[in-house]
């Protein structure tokens, strides 16, 4: 019964360490970001970038092992419903930088808003294919 309390307060530290690690990489992620508008140089701006795609990936590791420890399978169930309204997410981002783009006269910020609209047109192409694959593997199961 002791050893089951200790291992009991022994995953809730573990669980309070992760998270406080997440928030960690939140708000580094979001000091990088800040960075980024800032440095000219490519090779320090392809550093920075690293670093962002690291803490993304730490916080993935991160919410895996916090999920687990909270009992979760760890697998994402996805519903039709939840696809359809990230589509309908990315539809709106995707609007509403089109009306950013619109309103600016700056070239350099069209372009910069022109990639990230045409990276949105591609999330929603990832996500109506996910949503297809969804549907078919549904229909596969009695």
């Amino acid at each position: 019964m002791i050893q089951d309390r200790e291992k009991m307060e022994k995953q809730q530290r573990l669980y309070e360490l992760l998270k406080q690690q997440h928030e960690a990489e939140k708000d580094e992620i979001i000091h990088y970001s800040s960075l980024l508008k800032e440095i000219e140089n490519n090779l320090i701006r392809n550093y920075i970038n690293t670093l962002l795609t690291d803490g993304i990936k730490h916080i993935q590791y991160i919410t895996q092992a916090m999920a687990k420890i909270e009992g979760a399978s760890g697998s994402i169930h996805l519903t039709k419903e939840g696809i359809n309204e990230s589509i309908e997410e990315e539809e709106e981002s995707k609007n509403l930088l089109l009306e950013c783009r619109d309103l600016t006269e700056d070239e350099d910020i069209k372009e910069l808003l022109n990639s990230v609209i045409v990276d949105e047109e591609h999330h929603i192409k990832i996500l109506e294919h996910i949503r297809k694959l969804v549907e078919t593997y549904s229909k596969k199961i009695p």
